[in-house]
């Protein structure tokens, strides 16, 4: 669902050059190559696959928790709001250090 919200969004306001990623891979597998009209999320992968193609620019790829940090902190947000979707004008506070981290490229090595 955060994938297909945030797709609806950058396309409402204008964003035509889009690199979406997640952290779980099954997602964007799904994304990628579609699904059955039986799978338990068809409509929703239906949904972001007709908007990957529109006339615009959209590259869905998979990265690690580890640097995706600050996504990480909002996805949790948001599972606990009581509204399906939140949307943040200001860095809430639990992103200062994952933000920070950022800045000063701190690199997460894969064991």
């Amino acid at each position: 669902m955060a994938v297909l919200h945030g797709l609806q969004i950058c396309w409402e306001k204008g964003f035509r050059r889009i690199v979406c990623f997640s952290d779980s891979l099954q997602a964007v597998s799904l994304i990628r190559e579609g699904v059955s009209a039986h799978h338990r999320s068809a409509n929703e992968i239906c949904s972001i696959r007709q908007l990957v193609g529109r006339d615009w620019d959209v590259i869905v790829e998979h990265t690690l928790r580890e640097g995706n940090a600050c996504a990480d902190v909002l996805a949790k947000m948001g599972a606990l709001s009581s509204t399906p979707l939140v949307t943040v004008t200001t860095s809430p506070n639990d992103l200062a250090m994952p933000l920070s981290a950022d800045a000063r490229g701190v690199v997460f090595i894969q064991e």
